[in-house]
């Protein structure tokens, strides 16, 4: 009976329930990105021209494109897969390979800032010194130079692979940074630059606040999409309108003036061939590379991909691809137009940009393409202007013929792509490239174009076998983990300004002087939250830091917390003048936090009454605190220098033997300095509590009791002959025992 009840269930969901378009088909559609967001200049390569032109927000990139952002400038850049990358001033970004699962690019000088924000992508920096794989839901910096490499684990934890040796490093966010060049690794401070940071965390807010603006629109959008959602909120309204016999949810704008229609509010450039639409409408991304526009009751609305997908509505059979623009070309003498495309009317292409409804056009099969005007269902609704202004205008509303739709039906002949068939001059115009017409007065030196050839070689090698997610998580795991060595020394990575005036692009390098200059300044905090990147025992105390809590032990009542990454220096509170010496609280004397120093434990010798320890090596001179007024002559120096306080290290309490009264402890490795305090005139020396001399508080660390010796009460014998106190009947020798 269940088991019947189930299958009817089944059924009646499956009759009502109208499901999504199957993962295959997305995985099958190119990834395209978009550039959200630019400061100052931004370019990009021209392979056949081997030039450069002027990008503007909203221009597409995709595999193969290469970017240069000018002097001063700054941009931000996203792909559908989750890959988000912003770029600072003098960087020379290529993309390898964009793909479902993988963002793949190569970074040949300045700095970008890579955010993982995919569910399962992984992406993969290169640079001439290693590349970088980070996992989804981490962030890096990365610092190319002309000599050296950086790499800031911003969130998360990234990899880096040294070119060089062949080795896989970890970065970590809140920990050092990773320094490379040709031949060796070390650790950096792992701090970013400031200014650069700043910015970023600006973009991030932005974000952060258009994602509260969801409303209908995230119901109707793809995941991949529903980040615009405020771009539909803000700029029109879901509107349930009839067509194709159903009552369909579709988006209207509601910030355009009255006659508008789609594809006239921008310019089409020839991006690997096909006419691309760069829109001026803020809203005009998504709904003019997605989905289709249709004409509804005397307005145009968009239909967004899987429109419908709501229980009981039907679906346009519309998958979710990204397309450079869903027009049909029409042509008559000097006069060329567009018609927008309907959902399932075909769209024809140089490229396959992927989607059912879709052609791709070559020499072979163009002539027996046959398109007729009248089949369209915008045909009335086409844009018409003169063949001159098809690449020279921003806006072609104050160009566009009027009353031509009885002449485009009778008159005008369809083409499936533009070219010289469609505009004469088509092959020759080179303004066909240009997504605005600002002139570039500066550009990159040719010397840059030698990077983007090697790369090219690459794509060409690599695009029958593909990388993806899964085999770039297997190659991690063969790569051997590397261990830097502490002497080894990697200079900070320095950039060339190659961007010269635009006719010195040819000009010789030897009659050039590029400057160089360090790509980041001196860093404050290591991550967008400001905690400092620290983690190297020899750094100076920094700014606060993101300390992992499972390695920090509790600190004993009067002492310091020890944490596993460098502290701040936390200064010593001077003893007023006739103040009594405070007993410890934990048996043990009070001693000046210091900074980390390794030393080895083997050479340091308990000092005598009066002396500081002698540390094994170099340390900052500490100077004597003077003597109180009143107070006893301390004891003569035994011939021994006084020393500085050493720097803050592991002790390993199984070698630590007791110290007697007045004398320091002797620890097995280099601890803190442990100053004597002065005694005040007329005190009596007041005993230790736990039978031990004091000792100045020490880092939390774990002791074995065990192991520790009690401590005699002669302060006049040296350490090294110091035999246990008597506790009831003497121990007998061995030559005794031997004897018995």
């Amino acid at each position: 009976m269940k088991k019947s009840f189930k299958v009817l269930l089944f059924l009646f969901l499956a009759m009502t329930i109208t499901p999504l378009p199957t993962l295959a088909a997305e995985e099958s559609a190119m990834v395209i990105g978009r550039v959200y967001q630019i400061e100052g200049d931004l370019l990009r390569y021209l392979p056949a021209e081997k030039d450069w032109v002027a990008l503007v927000k909203d221009a597409p990139f995709g595999t193969g494109d290469t970017l240069y952002s000018g002097t001063g400038g700054m941009a931000e850049l996203a792909a559908p897969n989750g890959s988000w990358i912003r770029v600072g001033s003098g960087t020379q970004l290529q993309f390898i390979d964009l793909g479902t699962d993988l963002a793949e690019t190569d970074v040949a000088s300045g700095i970008a800032r890579f955010y993982n924000k995919g569910a399962r992508t992984i992406i993969k920096a290169t640079s001439p010194y290693g590349y970088v794989l980070a996992n989804p839901g981490t962030a890096f910096d990365f610092y190319v130079g002309e000599n050296s490499v950086e790499v800031v684990a911003v969130t998360g934890e990234v990899s880096f692979v040294h070119s060089a040796t062949g080795a896989r490093y970890y970065v970590a966010a809140g920990s050092t940074s990773i320094l490379a060049d040709q031949g060796q690794v070390s650790s950096g401070e792992g701090t970013v630059d400031p200014v650069w940071d700043q910015w970023n965390q600006v973009r991030e807010d932005f974000w952060a606040e258009k994602a509260m603006v969801r409303g209908r629109s995230a119901e109707y959008l793809p995941p991949a999409l529903q980040e615009e959602s405020y771009t539909l909120e803000e700029n029109g309204r879901w509107e349930r309108v009839p067509y194709e016999g159903d009552w369909r949810w579709f988006w209207r704008p509601t910030t355009v003036a009255a006659g508008w229609s789609p594809f006239t509010m921008g310019r089409w450039t020839d991006w690997y061939g096909d006419q691309t639409w760069i829109p001026s409408e803020p809203f005009g991304y998504v709904t003019h590379h997605y989905g289709n526009w249709v004409y509804v009751r005397n307005n145009w609305y968009w239909a967004p991909p899987y429109a419908g997908v709501q229980i009981g509505l039907p679906l346009l059979n519309v998958g979710f691809f990204w397309n450079p623009g869903r027009v049909s070309w029409i042509h008559s003498g000097d006069h060329v137009g567009w018609v927008p495309l309907a959902p399932r009317e075909t769209y024809y292409s140089h490229r396959n940009w992927g989607g059912v409804h879709g052609m791709v056009v070559n020499d072979n099969n163009i002539k027996r393409i046959n398109v007729n005007v009248r089949n369209y269902a915008n045909a009335r609704h086409a844009v018409v202007i003169n063949q001159n202004n098809f690449y020279g205008v921003n806006n072609y509303k104050n160009v566009r013929l009027a009353n031509v739709n009885t002449t485009i039906i009778n008159n005008y002949r369809a083409a499936p792509v533009v070219n010289n068939t469609v505009i004469n001059s088509y092959g020759r115009d080179k303004q066909r490239y240009n997504y605005t017409n600002v002139p570039v007065n500066q550009k990159p030196h040719n010397t840059v174009i030698n990077r983007i050839q090697q790369n090219e070689s690459i794509i060409r090698k690599t695009q029958g076998r593909r990388e993806n997610a899964a085999m770039l998580r297997q190659e991690i795991k063969q790569i051997p983990e590397g261990k830097i060595k502490r002497e080894s020394r990697v200079a900070t990575p320095k950039l060339t300004n190659r961007i010269v005036p635009a006719k010195e692009i040819n000009r010789p390098k030897s009659e050039l002087q590029f400057q160089q200059k360090e790509i980041k300044k001196s860093g404050v905090g290591g991550t967008e939250t400001g905690r400092a990147q620290t983690g190297r025992p020899e750094k100076q105390p920094v700014q606060s830091e993101q300390v992992r809590p499972e390695r920090v032990k509790p600190a004993l009542p009067g002492l310091q917390e020890k944490p596993s990454r460098i502290r701040e220096a936390q200064p010593v509170a001077p003893q007023t003048a006739g103040q009594p010496e405070k007993p410890a609280q934990t048996g043990r004397a009070q001693k000046p936090p210091v900074q980390a120093e390794q030393v080895r434990p083997e050479r340091v010798k308990p000092a005598q009454p009066g002396l500081q320890e002698k540390p094994s090596r170099t340390r900052e001179a500490q100077p004597v605190a003077p003597q109180t007024a009143g107070q006893p002559e301390k004891p003569a120096q035994t011939g021994r220098a006084q020393k500085p306080p050493v720097q803050a290290e592991q002790v390993r309490p199984e070698r630590m033997k007791p110290a007697q009264p007045g004398l320091q402890e002797k620890p097995s490795r280099t601890r803190e300095a442990q100053q004597v305090a002065p005694q005040t005139a007329g005190q009596p020396e007041k005993p230790a509590q736990t039978g031990r001399a004091q000792k100045p508080p020490v880092q939390a660390e774990q002791v074995r009791p065990e192991r520790m010796k009690p401590a005699k009460p002669a302060p006049d014998v040296a350490p090294e002959k110091a035999k246990p106190a008597k506790q009831g009947k003497r121990e007998k020798s061995k030559e005794e025992l031997e004897k018995k």
